[in-house]
């Protein structure tokens, strides 16, 4: 046992070491798996505590269910309640361990109305003349207060079961429960750790999930929330194919000569049919011939033609081209200065391109200055929204101050938008899509057990999700997976990845083309994910390899290529740590800290990029420490430079990894 972990679990075991008769205890567990050390501490040193012959019954509703949904009265009742109130004679003495650590938040109910019926009940309770630990985790602590008041009052002590990491590496090499006995389904152990050909896991478990903790997956996985306003003119056509040939007749017919101005508008429609089918390369060419066409004669279809060429050359990860592009496109309409030029009608067209381009770029407030031109009105020397702003927008802006480390304003407006009120007026059927975001920034905010409570709402109140976000709802389900490792409910994680997996979550809509790629790699991150924190190396390996392929088809389709390289990055990072030491760990190590500073950008504004950068760097100098490299202290010192701005803004992870570069330095 270590730390405060260790002394809260040493001090529920001398209790029960020196009870001999009915006590019960409160266990407040951070997560299943705090709940699983727990039992295995209880199971090691009792004995040790002069309770050789006591038997352990863990009372687990959740063990050996093949489907992850909400749990019924009948299962709490037969699998906890009865065994509880009315045990086998074999059994009187024995110390019961109600266990609701894997309880989601659609198991609320049922568990208040088990806390009410036990209350009811709890004149039986005392004839088992054993103890019993109610393991809890903290959404379910006030409804077993309010549920059941009189089995509440007589509790003898409360206890905060945290996470031992030390001892979880343990339990993952060796498997062991302990000598004591156990009544119900045992739960499988998990497979030991295999190191012939990938490195060790349980070494690196920590630094893993502080990288997961730390990037949150709307910035992975959602970067089409964010670029979404700024093309969603695009997204709406379509049937190029049918339109080039239209382009053509009228070419051969010779009316493009007679009528010049008609051909090039022709051209532009093509051109943005090509990009909303992720043709980019056709797209490109055509808005090409078509500035070559009219040169400087129309300078308002010339601004629009560069901004959406900048748009189709930024989706070919060519974003310094494209900024090129785009600011011609300002000098043409003048938007800069605040000159005439071609009017408002088309400086919108303006101003979306040239914000996306400079979020690729990663000029983070650039990007946000001229979004605010399109969505803020001035007001009293103030600025305020405009009326009835798209959702897409509120949206956008949102994920836009997480990425630039403005979490806790972020999450505020956030929670505002979520409300039923404000969606009764004006966003109607989008709650759930802002629901995901609040979990998004909650996640990030380590506020594990909000995030899943707003995941799980989200599927509950809006069933028809808007078309052009219909990936949507497989990648809240992916969450849910990721936000239950986190928590160390492996079980039921597992069981919502094979759901995921049976629903086919790749599949897209007409109107989401590269969602379904997206929620793809979500599925296979989330799955190596989950084999690396159970043991299987190889099993991770696998899905991250998968991953890559997943990232690699979204490349071909998707507009927004920063969350694209940080899913990217991500990947790799995780995939280097499965790597053994070596100097090809090293070279490569190398290249991925490469990959981040570019990533990251001059400005070096976006904090998420920042957060991988930090994690490539701490890789680099653990590599090079291994390998006896010489600069070694200086890759640790670059890491503990770039974790500096991460601090004090409300990411408890960030905090963590500023902490841990600062200590290799």
């Amino acid at each position: 046992m270590t730390g405060a972990a260790g002394g809260e679990r040493s001090r529920l075991v001398r209790a029960l070491a020196l009870s001999r008769r009915f006590h019960l205890y409160l266990a407040r567990c951070a997560s299943p798996r705090a709940a699983d050390q727990l039992v295995a501490e209880l199971a090691a040193e009792l004995p040790r505590g002069g309770r050789a012959e006591v038997r352990l019954v863990r009372l687990d509703p959740y063990n050996a269910r093949i489907e992850d949904t909400p749990l019924t009265d009948g299962e709490l009742a037969d699998r906890v309640l009865l065994p509880l109130l009315d045990p086998p004679e074999e059994l009187t003495g024995a110390i019961y361990l109600v266990d609701a650590s894997r309880a989601a938040y659609a198991d609320k109910e049922a568990w208040a109305r088990f806390f009410a019926l036990w209350n009811e009940k709890r004149n039986v309770l005392g004839s088992s003349r054993g103890e019993v630990v109610v393991m809890l985790p903290t959404a379910l602590v006030q409804v077993f207060a309010t549920a059941a008041p009189d089995v509440w009052s007589i509790r003898s002590g409360e206890y905060v079961i945290e996470e031992d990491a030390g001892a979880r590496e343990a339990d993952l090499g060796s498997g062991a429960r302990g000598s004591l006995s156990f009544v119900g389904v045992a739960r499988v152990a998990l497979p030991s750790l295999s190191t012939t050909v990938l490195g060790s896991v349980s070494a690196r478990d920590g630094d893993v999930l502080l990288l997961v903790r730390a990037v949150s997956p709307l910035a992975l996985f959602g970067g089409d929330l964010v670029v979404g306003p700024w093309v969603s003119d695009f997204l709406v056509q379509s049937g190029a194919d049918a339109l080039l040939s239209e382009l053509h007749a009228m070419e051969q017919r010779g009316i493009a000569e007679v009528a010049p101005p008609l051909r090039a508008r022709r051209m532009l429609r093509v051109a943005n049919a090509l990009l909303a089918e992720r043709r980019f390369g056709e797209a490109e060419a055509l808005y090409s011939d078509l500035l070559a066409l009219i040169e400087a004669d129309d300078a308002e279809l010339t601004a629009v033609a560069l901004s959406h060429l900048a748009i189709a050359v930024a989706a070919q990860d060519r974003a310094d081209a494209a900024v090129v592009h785009a600011n011609r496109a300002f000098s043409l309409v003048g938007a800069e200065s605040g000159g005439g030029g071609a009017g408002a009608i088309e400086l919108p067209d303006v101003r979306q391109a040239n914000a996306l381009v400079q979020w690729c770029l990663g000029h983070l407030e650039h990007a946000d200055l001229l979004d605010q031109l399109l969505v803020m009105e001035p007001k009293g020397g103030a600025h305020r929204w405009r009326p009835y702003v798209p959702f897409a927008n509120l949206l956008s802006h949102i994920l836009r101050r997480v990425e630039r480390g403005r979490v806790a304003s972020a999450l505020a407006f956030g929670r505002s938008l979520a409300s039923p009120e404000l969606h009764e007026k004006h966003l109607e059927g989008r709650r759930a899509v802002f629901r995901i975001t609040c979990a998004d920034i909650e996640f990030l905010s380590g506020n594990i057990d909000s995030s899943l409570r707003e995941l799980e709402q989200a599927a509950v109140e809006d069933t028809a999700w808007p078309a052009e976000h219909a990936s949507l709802a497989g990648r809240r389900e992916i969450a849910v997976a990721l936000v239950e490792i986190i928590r160390g409910n492996e079980d039921r994680a597992s069981k919502i990845l094979r759901r995921a997996r049976r629903a086919a979550v790749q599949l897209r809509s007409e109107l989401d083309l590269d969602g379904g790629c997206r929620a793809a790699a979500f599925h296979a991150v989330t799955s190596g994910l989950l084999a690396m924190v159970t043991g299987d190396p190889g099993g991770a390996a696998s899905w991250f390899d998968n991953a890559r392929v997943r990232i690699a088809d979204w490349g071909r389709l998707g507009l927004d290529r920063r969350s694209r390289l940080r899913a990217q990055l991500f990947v790799e990072l995780l995939r280097a740590a499965l790597q053994p030491e070596g100097d090809g760990a090293v070279a490569a190590t190398r290249d991925l800290t490469r990959q981040a500073e570019a990533l990251l950008g001059d400005t070096a504004e976006d904090h998420m990029s920042r957060a991988l950068a930090v994690a490539a760097h701490r890789e680099l100098a653990r590599r090079l420490t291994g390998a006896g490299g010489g600069d070694a202290r200086s890759a640790a010192q670059r890491a503990a430079a770039l974790a500096q701005p991460l601090g004090s803004l409300d990411v408890p992870a960030w905090d963590e990894l500023l902490r841990a570069a600062e200590r290799a330095r």
